[in-house]
């Protein structure tokens, strides 16, 4: 996981940084004191954790200042503000960050806040992963994402159709639709769609639908709600 620490104070910045340090694994930590060094550092790193102090004596920007500019163009990142004022931390949620950590900083407190952030991170990263990874009865699959014609929920179980097979599995739909990434779309409350494969959607009864894959048999259905955002996905 990457780190980066705007905090304006040494002691408190080094002090932030071996706590890190000393109980994430596999880390790296970007630390400065200034505000604009801190938004150069995230366009360069693109941090998984960025912890901002908002009172930054002598300097034009505050915390929640360059906390704007980096949600610009990084909105992944776990934002986290470190301050000893807490009325500050209303305007904070314009950029939703994660936690809120008053100084003095409690130490427990502060190490289970990154720790439970550097497992988000990882799940992050895992889901950012061109396949998906499900447990079956044949044991852990791993199916490229691209391989993925459509998700449906039939009987209780999960069936994975691919142009290679099928994969069934137990579990929640909403489970895997977090997973799927931009491509895949919910189309139905039983039916998870890839539409790099859609040729065409049409009625098939009063405002019911039926979705055609490309060189695929089965067909997925689309219920009126999810046929409305459908539309306005393509500017229908």
């Amino acid at each position: 996981m990457k780190v980066l620490i705007l905090e304006d104070e040494e002691y408190t910045r080094e002090f932030i940084k071996k706590l890190i340090l000393d109980n994430l694994k596999d880390c790296s930590v970007f630390d400065t004191p200034y505000g604009t060094d801190a938004i150069q550092l995230a366009k360069q790193h693109c941090p998984d954790l960025i912890l901002l102090d908002i009172e930054l004596d002598g300097q034009d920007l505050n915390g929640l200042d360059i906390a704007k500019q980096i949600y610009s163009f990084n909105k992944e990142a776990f934002l986290v503000f470190i301050t000893g004022y807490p009325q500050y931390a209303v305007n904070s949620f314009a950029v939703h960050p994660f936690s809120y950590v008053l100084k003095p900083i409690n130490i427990n407190k502060f190490i289970g806040l990154i720790r439970e952030i550097s497992e988000l991170a990882e799940k992050k990263h895992l889901r950012s992963l061109d396949r998906l990874v499900v447990k079956t009865k044949r044991g852990i699959v791993h199916i490229p994402k691209e391989q993925i014609i459509f998700i449906e929920k039939e009987n209780g179980f999960i069936l994975i159709h691919t142009y290679t097979g099928t994969h069934q599995l137990s579990g929640a739909l909403s489970d895997l639709e977090r997973q799927l990434g931009n491509d895949f779309i919910r189309v139905h409350r039983s039916y998870i769609i890839n539409l790099k494969h859609v040729i065409k959607v049409k009625e098939v009864f009063d405002r019911s639908y039926e979705i055609e894959f490309d060189r695929f048999p089965q067909k997925a259905l689309m219920s009126r709600y999810h046929f409305r955002r459908y539309k306005k996905l393509f500017d229908l």
